[in-house]
């Protein structure tokens, strides 16, 4: 079950491909586009219709996130995704789903506002420009208007196709999420255009619903980009502002990003002779899945730790320690940019 209200992961990721009707990123369009890791490594690895982007004659990126909790580092794997289309000259229109968190985490609307100036503060600090649109779902009004409307396109028997069982709240959700996607279409944004939204499987049932919607309402129906999951650190689920421990915060000091790292599942044997006689196993390893979805921007280097972890070379205590000096570089860096633009974060919110 791919569940947009969970913390699972899809079994088979060719299967799902299949039985969703999307398409892989191909090397065709691989060509056309940024020539950049997450592409190679087919870490963004499906779409609808961002071919169409390239061609369009403009196009915007929807993307959001519930403010439950700090960002962490495969929340930033969406934004530099974001980072990449803005490059490309997409305006970014980012959803604060408040409402979202108010219904699945049960949190109170001012806890929630502290939560989301602190995530915006993060985005802006990894390179997505102030200039974009920021909003709340919860102030922003005409959002909720969108969810109403849209609802008389939806039958229950239709949720229930698309979701499965589910709360008269998290059917609220679904219908705002619908208003979200939309939303850069309307009048006063310029009306019709290509919107496309980067997410994961899991929530493709939004974008189904959405697709059915635009087509019924005559609207250019909006695509997507499909990223593989981060696991969490004990590799048991996708990372998840559920489970403190297992995943890296942005916010996370060096010290107890240190800790996790050092107790995050490996590939590695049982003990260091065995690891040198069979070598280990990059495929299985979270620490092996961070450089690659983050710290290693390097093709050719990333190539030489797989080697040498698969040859026995590199024991998981020296890869491990690697991946801390890698990661707490990284925090202090983005921890003193964030905190200049805290102000800039609230203003945007406040608007």
């Amino acid at each position: 079950m791919v569940d947009p209200f969970t913390s699972e992961l899809p079994d088979d990721y060719e299967k799902t491909i299949a039985e969703f009707g999307i398409k892989r990123i191909d090397e065709n369009l691989k060509k056309k586009l940024p020539d950049h890791y997450l592409f190679r490594r087919n870490i963004v690895f499906a779409h609808r219709d961002l071919d169409k982007a390239l061609t369009a004659k403009e196009f915007s990126v929807l993307t959001g996130i519930k403010p439950s909790n700090k960002l962490h580092l495969g929340s930033k794997l969406v934004a530099d995704q974001m980072k990449i289309y803005q490059d490309m000259g997409a305006k970014i229109y980012y959803a604060v789903a408040d409402l979202e968190a108010y219904h699945v985490n049960k949190k109170e609307l001012d806890e929630l506002h502290e939560i989301a100036v602190d995530n915006v503060a993060d985005l802006l600090a990894l390179g997505i420009k102030k200039d974009n649109y920021f909003y709340k779902q919860s102030t922003e009004k005409e959002v909720m208007q969108l969810g109403y409307l849209y609802a008389r396109n939806v039958t229950y028997n239709m949720m229930k196709a698309i979701y499965g069982e589910k709360t008269v709240g998290e059917t609220m959700v679904s219908l705002l999420q619908v208003g979200d996607i939309l939303y850069p279409q309307q009048e006063k944004f310029g009306g019709s255009k290509l919107v496309i939204v980067p997410i994961g499987l899991d929530q493709d049932p939004h974008m189904r619903l959405t697709r059915d919607i635009a087509f019924k309402r005559k609207l250019v129906l909006p695509g997507s980009t499909y990223n593989k999951f981060m696991r969490s650190l004990d590799g048991s689920e996708k990372m998840s502002k559920r489970n403190e421990m297992g995943m890296i915060s942005l916010s996370d000091d060096s010290k107890i990003a240190t800790k996790k790292i050092m107790r995050t599942l490996t590939g590695g044997r049982e003990t260091i002779e065995e690891q040198k006689e069979k070598g280990g196993n990059p495929s299985e390893c979270v620490v092996f899945e961070l450089f690659t979805y983050h710290f290693e921007p390097s093709d050719e280097k990333l190539l030489e730790r797989k080697k040498a972890c698969e040859g026995g070379k590199l024991m998981c205590g020296e890869c491990k320690k690697q991946l801390a000096e890698r990661t707490c570089k990284f925090l202090e860096q983005h921890q003193a940019k964030k905190s200049k633009l805290m102000k800039t974060a609230e203003k945007l919110l406040l608007k």
